[in-house]
């Protein structure tokens, strides 16, 4: 694979990650008015591990 075929490819990858963060905290937001607090904190911390993904994701694009 050429660099930048990886760079397309990991861009992709950071692009749908913060794409589900969003939707994780859409739902997150709709369990929260459900007073579903459990599983308002899950999608919460759901949603941040996909951004610490991403992070790590657009740090490799740097490199490249």
């Amino acid at each position: 694979m050429k660099p930048e075929q990886m760079k397309h490819k990991l861009e992709h990858w950071a692009e749908h990650n913060s794409s589900h963060a969003d939707g994780f905290r859409k739902q997150a937001h709709e369990a929260g008015e459900m007073e579903l607090q459990d599983i308002e904190t899950e999608l919460l911390h759901a949603a941040d591990a996909m951004d610490k993904a991403g992070s790590h994701l657009r740090r490799a694009i740097e490199k490249l």
